[in-house]
């Protein structure tokens, strides 16, 4: 698989991020390791997954895991709308990278965000684990919290994907 983003160094110094909303919060992924933003393809299940990883999906013919956002958050299971979809990412984890599909209720817009402007997270006063974390901005009056999928993913207290 090719890379379909491009990211570029913002202004700053910083870089390129994709917003994605789970309820009304907003997270953002590195664009440097999206690859597409897709509809979400039918899922096939996998026997004894992690709930976070509920199956497997099919993109033009490379099988990938699914990650959903709402279950490694331990949110509460909402169906699918015509606003959610998979961004098909790349991660680096453990020396090598591989591609997953990550689901989340909707995609919004790319950021340019500089360095300078990535603010270290609260010791505590956050609902979503800050061990997934890796920082968080603001952005016309809101924060958005930046993800760190090789934590998503790798967590040794988690079942691990690869």
């Amino acid at each position: 698989m090719s890379d379909a983003f491009e990211s570029r160094e913002s202004p700053q110094g910083g870089e390129d991020y994709l917003t994605v909303s789970l309820d009304d919060d907003l997270f953002a992924i590195r664009v440097g390791s999206v690859h597409e933003v897709l509809d979400p393809p039918p899922v096939t299940n996998v026997p004894n997954a992690p709930d976070f990883a509920p199956g497997l999906i099919n993109v033009r013919g490379n099988i990938l895991p699914l990650i959903d956002l709402r279950r490694r958050f331990d949110m509460h299971p909402v169906p699918d709308t015509e606003h959610t979809r998979v961004i098909v990412s790349r991660i680096e984890a453990g020396g090598d990278g591989f591609f997953v599909g990550i689901k989340a209720d909707a995609v919004h817009e790319v950021l340019a965000v500089g360095r300078t402007a990535i603010e270290p997270l609260p010791e505590n006063g956050t609902r979503w684990p800050t061990r997934f974390l890796a920082g968080v901005i603001r952005h016309e009056n809101r924060f958005v919290i930046l993800l760190d999928l090789e934590r998503i993913l790798g967590q040794s207290d988690t079942p691990s994907l690869h």
